[in-house]
C-alpha cells in the first residue's frame, strides 16, 4: 500500500506518525508551503519526525499513491482535486479529510465519479494530537466501506455513513453546531459566574442537573421542554441579559438563545400538546420543519 498525503499540516502529520507506529513505512507527502521560508521549516521538521518523504507536487503524490489523503484547508480541497483528477482511476482510493462543507464534497465526487476511483468523504471527530491515526472517523462515499476494510487493521477507527458523498461532512459540521456552541456558551456562563463570585455554586448546580444522565435523555427533556415552555424561558433569559449587561459582559450566546427561544412561540407548542405531551424531540422539530 502506497500512502500519500496532499497537505502535511497537523492532520496529515498526526495520521502519518500514528500509522508509522503500526509498521507502515514509505509514506510520502506534498505540502504547498514546504518551500516557504517560514512555514516550510515546520513541514520539513514534521516530515522528518514522522519518517515521511516529501515529493515535489500534488500530481507526484497522485501518480505514486494508491491511497491518497487530501488533507488541505477546506478552501483548497476542490482545487486540489481539479489538479489531480486526471491521475485518479479505479485502482486508487481518494480520501478527503478536509473540513469542507457537504456541497464541496459532492462537487468533488461529481468531478471524479466517472474515473472509477474510490472516493471517501472522511470526517474526523476527535483530537488528532491525542488519538493520531486512531481519531474517530465517520466516512461516506462509494469508497467508504473499502476504506474501513483497508485501514482498520492498522488501528484506524472508521464508522460508515453510507455511500453519499457529503454525508460524513454533514455529520461533522452539524455536530460542530453543538460542540462549538456549547463551548462558547460555557465561556459566557463562566465569565458571568465569576463576575458575580458564584462560579463554584453554578458549576455544582449544573453538575447536579446533568451528571450521570445520558445525552439523549438531556436532548429529549430540553427540546420538548423548551418547545412547550418557550415563552416563559425566553422571559427568563431577559433577566440573564440584564445580569450580563450590569457587569459589562458580552452576551452574544444569551441573545441568540433568547431569539431562538422566542421564535418557537409561533408554533403554539403549549396549546398543541396540552392534552398529550410530545413523544420525543421529533414532534417539536417536525412541526418547525413543516412550518407549523
Amino acid at each position: 500500500m502506497n500512502i500519500g498525503f496532499i497537505g502535511f499540516g497537523e492532520a496529515a502529520f498526526n495520521i502519518a506518525q500514528g500509522l508509522g507506529t503500526e509498521g507502515i513505512t514509505g509514506i510520502r507527502a506534498f505540502d504547498a508551503m514546504m518551500d516557504d521560508p517560514v512555514m516550510g521549516k515546520l513541514v520539513h521538521a514534521r516530515a522528518k519526525e514522522a519518517n515521511v518523504d516529501l515529493m515535489a507536487s500534488a500530481v507526484d503524490i497522485a501518480k505514486w499513491s494508491d491511497t491518497i489523503f487530501a488533507a488541505v484547508p477546506s478552501s483548497f480541497t476542490l482545487g486540489v482535486c481539479e489538479d489531480i483528477k486526471s491521475f485518479l482511476h479505479a485502482d486508487k482510493m481518494y480520501i478527503d479529510v478536509s473540513a469542507s462543507a457537504p456541497n464541496i464534497k459532492i462537487k468533488i465526487w461529481e468531478l471524479i465519479k466517472d474515473s472509477g476511483v474510490l472516493f471517501v468523504d472522511a470526517a474526523m471527530l476527535g483530537s488528532l494530537p491525542k488519538d493520531q491515526h486512531k481519531v474517530p472517523i465517520t466516512a461516506s462515499g462509494n469508497g467508504a466501506a473499502a476504506f474501513q476494510v483497508r485501514m482498520a487493521p492498522y488501528g484506524m477507527r472508521i464508522t460508515l455513513a453510507g455511500e453519499q458523498a457529503g454525508a460524513a461532512s454533514a455529520i461533522k459540521l452539524v455536530r460542530s453546531i453543538y460542540m462549538k456552541g456549547i463551548a462558547a456558551l460555557m465561556i459566557e456562563m463562566l465569565e458571568a459566574a465569576t463576575a458575580y463570585g458564584v462560579e463554584e455554586d453554578v458549576i455544582a448546580s449544573l453538575a447536579k442537573s446533568m451528571d450521570g444522565i445520558a445525552f439523549t435523555a438531556h436532548l429529549e427533556r430540553l427540546v420538548k421542554g423548551t418547545g412547550i415552555h418557550c415563552k416563559r424561558r425566553a422571559a427568563e433569559l431577559k433577566g440573564s441579559l440584564q445580569l450580563l449587561k450590569d457587569k459589562g459582559i458580552a452576551s452574544d450566546m444569551t441573545v441568540a438563545a433568547k431569539h431562538r427561544t422566542e421564535a418557537l412561540e409561533q408554533y403554539g407548542f403549549a396549546e398543541r400538546f396540552v392534552d398529550k405531551a410530545p413523544s420525543g424531540w421529533r414532534d417539536i422539530i417536525d412541526v418547525m420543519r413543516n412550518k407549523g
